[in-house]
């Protein structure tokens, strides 16, 4: 025998929803446009009761299915937006046009809702993997009005730990005090080993959590090696991790460093979840001997 059970949260009309390739940051998704009424979001399970011969009715209930999904009304039916609701990738629209009707597969987007949080902070809803469900309803309204009503489901993204398959949903306090990086290891003006393959620590200053979609490498950090004479610095090719735990940034370069003068640099592109910026641009500098 199945139960259900069925939550549905209504968010308020203020929230951004914007909507990304599949696994893209919040920075590189595109913004949805306006929003009538808001978003809603309903999550569902269906359970499995587990009888006994000694016991009269549900002795447990074991879960067998949970789904969740994500419903809005835009009041900007671009034709990005309808591709986005019939399920087509960005290159679906050229030339002023939308061509459908030879979609092979689904095009799954990563969804960033944010909304007002408790205490006047913010609340951010991540879906990592999201399509349409198939039912998609336009309105052309006789006062000029043009409403798209589209409802995605989230599916389980198995590129993440099993608690957290679906999304997340992260609180921040009204925070207005800026983050702050340093280098750690090594300290800004120390030295690193030259064919070692050392990885560089920077420590975050901050209370909250870190926009994990701001630190991006190449974008908002770099490692640069300073070039001779007139000729240009050139970055480091590497990977950037960011570590909530922690509180700390590790940049791994992909080849053992050579020797030089190093410069590390974040731009005030890096924020934490409450939106604040880093409050200057960061320098700090190494040599590799």
């Amino acid at each position: 025998m199945g139960t259900s059970t069925n939550i549905v949260l209504g968010l308020q009309a203020e929230n951004t929803l914007k909507a990304g390739a599949y696994g893209a940051a919040e920075s590189d998704a595109a913004d949805l446009g306006f929003i009538k009424g808001g978003v809603s979001i309903e999550h569902s399970e269906t359970h499995h009761e587990v009888k006994v011969d000694q016991a009269l009715g549900a002795v447990d209930r074991v879960p067998t299915d949970e789904s969740m999904k994500i419903k809005v009304t835009l009041a900007e039916a671009t034709l990005s937006n309808l591709a986005l609701a019939y399920g087509y990738g960005a290159d679906a629209v050229s030339g002023g046009a939308f061509r459908f009707g030879s979609k092979t597969g689904l095009s799954p987007r990563t969804l960033y809702i944010n909304v007002r949080g408790a205490g006047g902070g913010t609340r951010k809803y991540t879906f990592w993997k999201c399509v349409p469900s198939g039912k998609t309803t336009q309105a052309y309204k006789r006062d000029g009005e043009t409403v798209a009503d589209i409802e995605f489901e989230a599916l389980a993204d198995t590129s993440k730990n099993a608690a957290q398959r679906f999304g997340q949903v992260c609180d921040s306090g009204a925070d207005s005090t800026p983050p702050a990086l340093a280098m750690t290891a090594p300290a800004s003006g120390g030295s690193l080993s030259a064919g070692s393959a050392a990885a560089l620590l920077l420590t975050i200053t901050e209370a909250g959590l870190m926009d994990e979609g701001s630190l991006a490498y190449g974008r908002t950090v770099f490692v640069l090696k300073e070039g001779g004479g007139s000729a240009a610095s050139s970055a480091v090719a590497g990977a950037l991790a960011y570590s909530a735990a922690d509180k700390t940034l590790t940049f791994t370069p992909q080849s053992a460093w050579s020797a030089g003068n190093y410069t590390v640099t974040a731009t005030p592109g890096v924020r934490d979840l409450a939106g604040n910026p880093l409050a200057q641009q960061y320098f700090g500098y190494f040599t590799v001997s």
